[in-house]
């Protein structure tokens, strides 16, 4: 996403401006291009967070993990972004994609990586948190270290073209009426299902789906709409743009009370009067690192996405594709972890998401 809103009237946020390219050490690799990161699973037993790692980091290449499948918003901005940090350090980053669970098992699988900086990974809050509070993991998402926010992400709500959807009122009256009975989104327990039970739960919105159907991220969820395996689903915008660009699925409503850059005339749900929900309808995308990581190597990091995300090359796909950039240092990705867990549980009844989700 871009910092730039092109001009439209979407704009309702403080974007980070374009100030300049990334000083590059090297070209570097991504992903199987050249070579494989290291292998940094073990033990998150190290030392406090305090202590410095020792001097030239990084020497050797990372692992960037991301806990969805390739093709969703998360993955798509791993695949801007992440060279450009790879260029900034000197070395290899390869995106290593750890679906399943909700998101808990790539989560997983970062938090218990050693706490030397060789393997960091992108979540997006409330998502990930939510999918922890349902359905609890053996660790706590808020010990995870904090590299930084990039971008802020609204969820969508897409259908596929066959069915003609005008907006979010027409879409709740053909569930309501039962011409459509199944609805889409990520995997059961996570953030979508939450979102599909309240707004079938609440009267205000109505939407009376009898069968939810979950995938392991807004890419395969997306792709479903597009076959009409699904006639509907919820989406970040970015992992719909393209499908939405050629023509083979249409967009229906904004769940975020901002709106969306990428789609800048799409009405939210909020617009059609529908109650707001933002506390769960936009991400805060944020990148992490394993619990008593050191704070030279998340200045290090951090220091390398802020100034990824002012290279030419991530601004200028943020201006074309209306991809909103935002940098947020290391506390905001922490704070958006631990805001999650004090709003949720306040807004949902995570017992009842919890049996659904069963």
């Amino acid at each position: 996403m871009s910092d730039e809103d092109n001009g439209q009237s979407v704009n309702r946020r403080t974007f980070l401006k374009y100030s300049g390219a990334a000083s590059a050490a090297s070209m570097a690799g991504l992903a199987g291009c050249s070579g494989e990161a290291n292998d940094n699973s073990g033990s998150g037993g190290g030392s406090g967070s305090n202590n410095n790692s020792g001097s030239g980091y990084p020497s050797g290449d990372l692992r960037y993990i991301v806990p969805f499948s390739e093709g969703g918003g998360t993955d798509t901005y791993a695949r801007q972004v992440i060279p450009m940090m790879a260029e900034e350090l000197g070395v290899n980053i390869a995106i290593e994609n750890i679906p399943g669970a909700a998101s808990l098992r790539g989560t997983g699988k970062l938090y218990i990586s050693k706490p030397d900086g060789s393997t960091f990974g992108g979540f997006n809050p409330p998502s990930t948190p939510v999918s922890a509070m349902v359905n609890p993991p053996d660790y706590d998402l808020r010990k995870l270290v904090g590299v930084g926010a990039y971008a802020r992400t609204p969820f969508v709500i897409v259908a596929n073209p066959e069915h003609e959807i005008e907006d979010m009122s027409d879409l709740v009256e053909r569930y309501q009426s039962g011409e459509l009975t199944t609805f889409a989104g990520k995997e059961r327990g996570g953030v979508d299902h939450v979102l599909a039970l309240l707004m079938k739960g609440n009267d205000e919105y109505g939407l009376s789906w009898e069968q939810y159907v979950g995938y392991d991220g807004s890419g395969p969820a997306v792709q479903a709409v597009v076959s009409n395996e699904v006639p509907v689903s919820i989406s970040t915008d970015t992992a719909a743009a393209a499908a939405v660009e050629d023509g083979r699925i249409n967009t229906v409503t904004c769940l975020s009370s901002e709106g969306t850059s990428v789609f800048p005339e799409l009405q939210s749900v909020a617009d059609e009067g529908f109650p707001n929900i933002d506390y769960l309808g936009q991400l805060r995308r944020c990148m992490f690192l394993p619990p008593e990581t050191p704070d030279d190597v998340v200045q290090t990091l951090t220091g390398a996405l802020e100034t990824a995300l002012q290279t030419e090359k991530v601004q200028t796909w943020s201006e074309n594709t209306g991809n909103v950039i935002e940098y947020g240092p290391p506390e905001a990705a922490e704070s958006a972890v631990a805001d999650a867990f004090e709003q949720i549980p306040e807004n949902v009844d995570l017992e009842e998401v919890r049996e659904a989700a069963n």
